[in-house]
């Protein structure tokens, strides 16, 4: 087994796309998944919250970068060719900052780097690196001549050794997949749906496998220090095969179920095959870290008809860290994509950028880790493996898969023969999910001005005029969002979720008459939706219904029992009930499913505080500080607790910043 190259630290990156701790947890419980169980009992795991929008190209480059869409230039799915002749998957150029093996080579650390979203054409980094179209055979390609894809591969010299390590789809034979569908044998294989289901499995088992090989002969052969392996089976299977995942939802036919209920448990246990090999590569003294960029529906909520593909994901992936130093058997709370990042780097000993979102998750480590910051690894002078400038090389029968791939999957719809209008369509996209992310990174204004532009060039598009109103109330422009109302309802929009806007506008305005009676029919509109059920939840703490709000948060959670705004609701109405205790434990759940929820924040202090617990409360008040400065009840709280513990100077501060802000007359968070 190679050594690391240089300093000794050594951390293995590995992506599972879309695994989901729903799905894992009862094949743990069941010792379908052991190797992972040895991880998960010798380290530390937890929920990832994910970013929005869930798009797995934005998301892995958040991942690999600490950035948000509009820090690593990654928009979505497709981008215009240079020379607008078309459409092609984003990639390496389309990203504008550094990548963690960029960053590791600039400090002359060697890094492997597998299969990486939007990662083609492979970057001169030091060490090895294929790209995300190694292993995506073209349309004309066969087991006896399939080239390796121009670009695939860097250093080019390692193309031909790893070419011979790929599996064409054409070589899945008949037992393979049977340890997905054991009764494969039965299916009538002349029909044209069980052709296409068994086609599409072939191709994603092909697919992993070719990775898989990939990856672990770069691993044994190479050295290096850091290595980042990526795996989208997870994901893709899943929107083939997850609708028959049990328990069996009431519109899939006996029939199918009985053939294909076991493949995703089948996909999650080779995972864990692969996994043994992974982590037998790394070595006892290396740092492996498992993550996923979103979870995947797989009960009562399941889309129950043909939706956008990113209506499965679910907003908490997963985290598992396992190595020296790292606690074991705990859990790491209020961890994000955002984080991975900044900690990966402090794992390796290196530096993280000031202009990184994350957070270095110092409570994995048994110690206090110290964590080095510079303003930024852009200013850095010094090779970093990027491509060189102005360097255009396409392939289009490699490209032309890759994109055969995102329309099968349903993320990209097929383009037509009007070349500029797919073009006009892929940018407009691009700059919707920017606006999402923005929306949800605080910037909302700066979301509202992109969604203005999109949604008046764009009428009868619903989704747009939904995203501008939200953005209108995320930036307290509450006037601006009726029109974007109104426009939804006269395109006939008249679903759950325009009553609930229409709901928060009155809201708003102080109507909470009018504001019940939308939200009422919402839940007419969509019985038992956990969005719905959540804001009836937030209105009754307003009118300081307790016990109504409380069965509200408890129906939401009944269906999703990951929801942070639920578990932040019950935080509020059980201690108004005297249920304190209760009430903190809801708390904190909300708080490690949502670090970035200063109003939880607020409510833990206060219950920390209402306990005798000051010096914890002292330390739930500065974090919803850190998160909203402005933030007057915090203040005013901190003022009195610093007071009880006989700390004059603190509480005299507190309380002067509480009296300024109020001069001030700036806005404050609802703190219910």
């Amino acid at each position: 087994m190679p050594s690391p190259s240089a300093g000794g630290r050594r951390v293995l990156l590995i992506g599972w796309d879309a695994a989901d701790w729903q799905v894992i947890n009862p094949l743990l419980d069941g010792g379908l998944m052991p190797n992972l169980q040895r991880l998960v009992d010798g380290g530390v795991i937890g929920n990832l919250a994910s970013l929005s929008p869930m798009l797995s190209p934005m998301l892995w480059a958040s991942i690999a970068t600490g950035k948000r869409a509009d820090g690593h230039g990654i928009h979505g799915f497709v981008e215009a060719l240079p020379d607008r002749s078309g459409i092609r998957p984003v990639g390496t150029r389309t990203r504008t900052c550094k990548a963690l093996w960029n960053i590791a080579t600039q400090a002359g650390l060697r890094s492997v780097v597998g299969a990486w979203q939007a990662s083609h054409p492979a970057e001169p980094i030091s060490g090895a690196m294929f790209s995300n179209l190694f292993a995506v055979p073209p349309a004309e390609a066969t087991p006896e001549n399939w080239p390796v894809t121009e670009g695939a591969v860097a250093p080019p010299d390692l193309a031909e050794q790893l070419a011979e390590l790929r599996l064409h789809p054409g070589e899945v034979e008949g037992p393979m997949l049977q340890q997905l569908i054991p009764r494969a044998s039965e299916l009538d294989q002349a029909h044209p749906l069980v052709q296409q289901r068994l086609t599409f499995l072939a191709l994603r088992l092909a697919e992993v496998i070719s990775i898989h090989g990939a990856a672990t002969e770069l691993l044994e052969q190479e050295d290096w220090d850091f290595g980042a392996v990526y795996y989208e089976c997870i994901d893709q299977v899943g929107h083939g095969f997850m609708p028959y995942h049990p328990p069996r939802l009431p519109d899939v036919p006996e029939e199918d179920f009985a053939f294909y209920s076991e493949v995703m448990t089948g996909i999650y246990r080779f995972h864990d095959l692969m996994l043994a090999r992974l982590v037998e590569l790394a070595g006892p003294e290396t740092y492996v870290m498992i993550v996923s960029d979103h979870g995947f529906q797989s009960g009562v909520q399941r889309p129950r008809q043909r939706v956008d593909p990113a209506q499965w994901h679910r907003p908490q992936g997963i985290i598992v860290l396992h190595g020296p130093g790292i606690r074991r058997d705990e859990r790491v709370d209020g961890a994000t994509l955002l984080d991975i990042a900044p900690t990966v780097l402090t794992l390796l000993g290196l530096p993280i950028g000031d202009d990184m979102e994350g957070k270095v998750l110092a409570h994995a480590f048994e110690q206090t880790p110290e964590i080095v910051r510079i303003p930024s690894w852009e200013e850095q002078a010094g090779n970093a493996g990027r491509l060189p400038p102005g360097q255009e090389e396409e392939n289009p029968a490699a490209a032309q898969a890759a994109l055969q791939q995102l329309i099968a999957l349903g993320y990209v719809a097929p383009p037509g023969e009007d070349v500029l209008r797919s073009i006009a369509i892929a940018e407009t996209e691009a700059q919707f999910n920017l606006a999402g992310s923005l929306l949800e990174g605080g910037r909302a204004a700066d979301a509202k001005r992109i969604l203005q532009e999109i949604a008046a060039k764009n009428p009868d598009e619903p989704r747009y005029w939904l995203a501008l109103a939200q953005a209108c109330l995320a930036a307290r422009m509450v006037e601006d969002a009726q029109p974007a109302l109104d426009a939804l309802e006269r395109l006939g929009r008249h679903t759950p979720q325009t009553a609930v806007l229409r709901g928060i506008i009155m809201w708003e305005r102080g109507d909470l008459e009018a504001c019940s009676a939308a939200f009422e029919e919402a839940e007419q509109l969509a019985p038992g939706d956990p969005v719905t059920q959540t804001y009836l939840g937030r209105l009754y703490l307003r009118q300081r219904r307790w016990q109504d709000a409380e069965r509200a948060f408890r129906r939401t959670l009944e269906i999703d029992p990951d929801s942070a705004e639920a578990h932040y609701g019950l935080s509020v109405a059980l201690p108004r009930q005297d249920l304190v205790e209760e009430g903190l434990d809801h708390a904190l759940l909300a708080v490690g499913l949502r670090h970035e929820f200063p109003e939880a924040h607020f409510q833990l202090g206060a219950l920390m505080s209402r306990l005798g617990w000051y010096e914890r409360a002292v330390q739930a008040f500065e974090i919803s500080l850190r998160m909203r400065p402005g933030f007057v009840l915090a203040h005013r709280y901190l003022s009195m607790i610093y007071g009880r513990l006989g700390q004059s100077e603190p509480a005299i501060q507190h309380r002067a910043e509480a009296a300024r802000l109020l001069a001030t007359q700036a806005p404050q968070p609802a703190a219910d």
